[in-house]
């Protein structure tokens, strides 16, 4: 089912694009200021199913590679995310049928609406991970297979890097990734590559990358930036009329409130491209007892409460103001700051053994299970 995305949208799909993020997936503030001004040239864009795209068009996701400190220092940049659309789209002509994001986020899910707007095509209602993950072959999209012979390209925000008119490798069943022991060596190496890359480029990149309507079908993570809308609507609706935001994102959201409580430290180191860190939380109210930890790579990976395991990755743990409800990323965490920490459900498509592998808690260095939800 289509819906359209307005001016006056960009606020509520930034904000409940971070709730999904897990404190990554690009600083709100800066990503919707260039979307305001892009929508509001151009006019509101129309987001419609997977299944309403042709199966015969060819999609396109663009996505920032780096980590949330650089990104306070380079927000979006709209020449560089153009100069990598512009190359992919000469390599594809009019083959050119939706956008999509490649995961959820403040800054993330934004890009797909600003290629839309200033090109007329629509973006997807979906993305490549129903949440934010700090490592590329944690998307759906390479856990389950890409095909390769398919255009893409690296821009930063001095232009065009390089294009590839297609991948230069696959394997098994013509995929680029997959959930096999080979598969998870490909999509390994392919973010150890371009992460140090990356680092060498000042710490911030685009990738443009096509994706075929099979790849989508098998991988997408349907309905996220939908729900993403909805959620920030919710929040808004509940401050404007006195309601209780964070009650709001739980109704919406089917999570729960894991603990509420007061900022007491943040550790925070930048290592391999990477913020790594941990929060440390003193309970308030009916928490007051308690203690809390959350680690992080870029995004919240492990809740700990009273040095016991809560919840861990792939499920979403999330941190918000306790009395606004807005999602605070790990960049900007600090001290003091009174806080509700909450657990939402991921996508099933990282539920399976195989997956785990990839996304789960081990995948980060934790010799802890997965604890879901």
């Amino acid at each position: 089912m289509s819906f359209a995305i307005t001016t006056a949208d960009i606020p509520a799909l930034a904000l409940g694009s971070s709730v999904l993020a897990c404190g990554g997936g690009g600083n709100p503030y800066y990503g919707q200021l260039v979307a305001r001004r892009v929508l509001s040239e151009h006019g509101a864009v129309r987001v419609i199913d997977v299944d309403e795209m042709e199966a015969d068009r060819l999609a396109v996701f663009s996505v920032i590679m780096g980590a949330p400190l650089v990104g306070i220092e380079k927000p979006v940049s709209l020449p560089a995310l153009c100069a990598g659309f512009a190359a992919v789209q000469q390599a594809l002509g009019d083959r050119l049928g939706a956008f999509v994001a490649l995961e959820v986020g403040g800054g993330q899910s934004l890009l797909p609406v600003l290629l839309a707007a200033l090109t007329g095509r629509p973006p997807l209602d979906g993305d490549g991970m129903g949440r934010a993950f700090p490592e590329a072959q944690m998307c759906t999209f390479l856990l389950y297979g890409m095909h390769p012979a398919l255009p893409v390209a690296i821009s930063d925000d001095h232009g065009l890097l390089w294009v590839l008119r297609a991948l230069p490798f696959e394997i098994g069943r013509g995929r680029v990734g997959g959930t096999g022991r080979l598969g998870r060596v490909v999509g390994l190496a392919v973010e150890r590559v371009f992460r140090r890359y990356c680092a060498r480029k000042g710490g911030a990149i685009y990738f443009t990358v096509t994706l075929d309507h099979a790849s989508l079908q098998r991988a997408l993570v349907r309905g996220s930036i939908g729900l993403a809308l909805e959620l920030g609507r919710a929040v808004h609706s509940a401050r404007a009329h006195g309601g209780d935001p964070v009650e709001a994102i739980l109704r919406v959201s089917g999570g729960r409130l894991l603990m509420r409580g007061k900022i007491a430290d943040v550790e925070r180191r930048f290592r391999g491209g990477h913020d790594w860190g941990a929060v440390q939380i003193e309970g308030l109210d009916e928490d007051r007892s308690r203690r809390g930890e959350i680690a992080f790579k870029n995004e919240y990976l492990i809740l700990r409460i009273d040095g016991q395991v809560a919840l861990t990755v792939p499920d979403l743990i999330t941190v918000v103001e306790t009395a606004t409800g807005t999602p605070i990323t790990t960049e900007v965490i600090r001290p003091g700051l009174r806080i509700s920490v909450l657990g939402l459900p991921s996508t099933p498509l990282y539920h399976t053994l195989e997956a785990l592998r990839v996304v789960g808690p081990q995948a980060f260095g934790y010799d802890v299970p997965f604890v879901p939800l």
